[in-house]
């Protein structure tokens, strides 16, 4: 696969059909090595060595795999928050080992717990089907993240992505929220 994706033109309906397509047809033993590069590259930057908190997503079918550097996390000694969807909105709770989440919203595990708290300062990752070099995030279509963001603005982002995953250029909106950093397999875009 390519380290760049040749979808680089259209709306950003097109673009995430698109990439989910190709993420989704990625054989699952090249996704695992895939994210085990990635979470390693993550977990020697300082952002993360620098976090005392995690706000870590929990990852779904061929996505990074977010259950790496989650449980490197733990073994560091940081605290790691997930999110819980309620209505248009999010909120993380902390949580201390995978027999706290169960199906939530979208079918994706979340906390059973509603013990909601207010993270100070951490490193948040954020999900995306897409992204450009210019940090330009196609999420998932809710706005979820784009509306967290904007109340925590103190919150240093990073997206995990395949390399596949970045396209030529995204048209952002006023709303969008860029993350700080991007990880991939083979770089950090910052």
């Amino acid at each position: 696969m390519s380290s760049e994706n040749n979808v680089n033109s259209g709306s950003k309906a097109v673009i995430r059909k698109r990439i989910k397509a190709v993420r989704n047809a990625m054989d699952r033993a090249d996704c695992v090595r895939r994210s085990e590069l990635i979470c390693k590259r993550l977990s020697e930057l300082p952002e993360y060595v620098n976090a005392r908190n995690i706000c870590a997503y929990i990852s779904k079918g061929n996505e990074v795999d977010t259950k790496l550097i989650i449980e490197r996390a733990w073994a560091d000694g940081k605290h790691v928050y997930v999110p819980k969807v309620y209505g248009k909105e999010m909120e993380f709770i902390e949580i201390a080992d995978y027999g706290e989440l169960a199906p939530g919203n979208f079918g994706i595990l979340e906390p059973k717990s509603d013990d909601r708290s207010e993270i100070k300062d951490g490193l948040m990752f954020m999900p995306g089907v897409a992204f450009d070099k210019t940090r330009s995030r196609i999420g998932f279509g809710g706005g979820y993240y784009d509306r967290y963001l904007e109340k925590h603005e103190y919150l240093v982002t990073a997206a995990l992505a395949y390399d596949c995953q970045i396209v030529e250029s995204i048209a952002s909106e006023q709303t969008d929220i860029k993350p700080h950093i991007i990880v991939t397999e083979s770089k950090v875009i910052s």
